[in-house]
């Protein structure tokens, strides 16, 4: 006879986060500053309807080094991975590149289409402008986790204009300086303020660890000491 599973005391299996990458893009000052950010569609299961930062899932791909990468050590191994997935990320779902024009090198072939089109863009990526604020995981009991490593670069370093795309909708500078995006997650509005302290100069603290077990709890992300 097969065994029932008693719905009662039968706990559900944990979901296991997945690595995944953010990048927090900000322009202006005071009143005029703004967030390069678009709106999850209605039609997707994991928060339809939120406005985002560009980002997503770590993929193998963010693995290969790009043929125009320089100061690739700006950054340890496992975060260069997600920084490369929050370039790769925020290409595909905004339409825009993070970096600076420049001479390509041809001497190394990634495979990755984002980094086939920072090369043919004569883009280098600015990995070694990115910042790095901290890291945050999904709580337990969503279906869907993500263990997501946040960046922050300078809206001045972004080239071409950010359009929206199947994964982001009314993608655009958004004026965040005047009003608040709503709805924007807890998380999202933490990095958020984390990233406009350090662009205005402060040092004080080393990135953060952000995750809700029953409260919310706070603590310092080692990995980017």
């Amino acid at each position: 006879m097969t065994d029932v599973l008693d719905p009662v005391t039968t706990k559900p299996k944990p979901v296991r986060a997945r690595d995944a990458a953010s990048l927090i893009l900000l322009r202006g000052k005071g009143r005029d500053l703004e967030l390069l950010a678009g709106r999850r569609p209605l039609t997707v299961r994991f928060m339809p309807g939120v406005y985002v930062f560009p980002g997503g899932a770590v993929d193998a791909q963010d693995s290969r080094p790009w043929q125009s990468e320089v100061d690739a050590d700006s950054l340890p191994s496992r975060l260069m991975r997600c920084a490369r997935a929050a370039l790769r990320e925020t290409w595909e779902e905004a339409g825009v590149f993070f970096g600076r024009r420049g001479a390509i090198g041809q001497g190394l072939s990634s495979g990755s289409p984002a980094a086939e089109a920072y090369a043919e863009a004569g883009v280098i990526p600015g990995f070694d402008r990115l910042r790095y604020v901290g890291r945050a995981i999904t709580p337990a009991r969503v279906f869907r986790r993500f263990n997501t490593r946040f960046f922050f670069g300078d809206g001045a370093e972004v080239v071409g204009a950010p359009t929206a795309t199947d994964e982001l909708e009314d993608v655009r500078w958004h004026p965040i300086g005047r009003q608040e995006l709503a709805p924007f997650r807890d998380v999202s509005q933490f990095m958020l303020a984390r990233a406009i302290a350090m662009r205005g100069g402060d040092r004080s603290s080393p990135p953060l660890f952000y995750t809700v077990a029953g409260k919310r709890r706070i603590g310092v992300c080692r990995e980017g000491i």
